[in-house]
């Protein structure tokens, strides 16, 4: 595989909403059955869709971009501009490569999904490389704002991928992470969907009407409502302390004499348990009873394996 053709067939798909096959063995003189190869191979980097049909062609996820260069997003406009003019007087494949490449960079506008000023500032990303988080931000927004359906690849808790198709109602922020709450067409109601779950977006050319969204506050209600949801009790050391204050909020804490205690409504299922286990021996479960004897089931069960 040519690496500069590979690169060109890249910049070419990050520049428009799709390419066919045809555009592609023009541009680089190959045949038909040479741009599906390059296809294939690119898609084992890049999530790359094949579209099929007569309006078919190859295009890739929205919320797949190149790092942002030094140009800001007037400077881009102004570049492209320039180029696309001086392109239209003097044609050539190095201006239409340099165009393709400036538009692939600037494609979706601005990477970042943050609110500053000079007293606050809201960073939605996690610790870390945060442009491929905060894309996906971006494009919900949009697709929020603008009714447009999406196509998603979803992991679940047990790390199952699912491809559903979703019309994106509301982005929810609870507990420092970002959920977008959506109408999936694959189950037939509305579901929550965790940001940092989702693999690839992309965008439909297919809008939506928005349909009521009242039980939203029933999803988050769940977590006092829910059947298996009790209020647990648990003593917690100095050193554990901020992760808890940060998990149940600094209302559930209690400090007397040198004791410190957590007190809330919670889930008690596995979730919990992992969520427990992960503190060591800073924390300790003192009620109730039935969450204590499944944490030493675990753990029992953990020295075993071990010995």
């Amino acid at each position: 595989m040519n690496s500069e053709v590979a690169i060109g067939i890249l910049f070419m798909l990050l520049s428009k909403k799709r390419v066919r096959a045809s555009e592609v063995s023009d541009r680089f003189g190959i045949s038909r059955r040479t741009v599906y190869r390059y296809i294939d191979e690119m898609s084992t980097f890049v999530p790359v869709y094949t579209v099929r049909g007569p309006h078919g062609g190859f295009s890739v996820t929205d919320s797949f971009r190149l790092p942002a260069t030094f140009l800001t997003e007037k400077e881009y406009s102004v570049a492209i501009n320039a180029l696309e003019a001086f392109s239209r007087e003097l044609p050539g494949e190095e201006i239409s490569s340099v165009i393709d490449k400036m538009k692939a960079n600037n494609k979706a506008g601005k990477d970042d999904f943050t609110l500053t000023s000079s007293s606050l500032m809201i960073d939605s990303g996690p610790w870390g490389v945060t442009s491929d988080y905060n894309n996906k931000l971006r494009v919900l927004e949009e697709c929020v704002e603008k009714c447009v359906e999406v196509e998603i690849v979803y992991s679940d808790l047990g790390g199952k991928l699912t491809q559903r198709r979703v019309e994106p109602h509301t982005l929810v922020l609870k507990q420092g992470m970002w959920y977008i709450y959506a109408f999936c067409l694959l189950r037939g109601e509305f579901r929550l969907f965790k940001v940092g779950r989702i693999r690839s977006i992309k965008v439909l050319e297919k809008s939506f009407v928005r349909r009521n969204v009242d039980g939203l506050k029933e999803v988050f209600l769940y977590r006092t409502t829910a059947p298996d949801t009790q209020e647990v009790a648990l003593e917690v050391s100095s050193r554990a302390l901020p992760e808890i204050e940060e998990w149940l909020g600094v209302e559930c804490i209690k400090k007397s004499s040198n004791v410190i205690s957590a007190r809330a409504f919670l889930p008690v299922d596995n979730g919990l348990i992992s969520k427990i286990l992960s503190f060591g021996g800073e924390v300790k479960v003192v009620s109730p009873s039935s969450l204590k004897e499944r944490i030493k089931t675990v753990i029992n069960g953990l020295a075993a394996k071990y010995n």
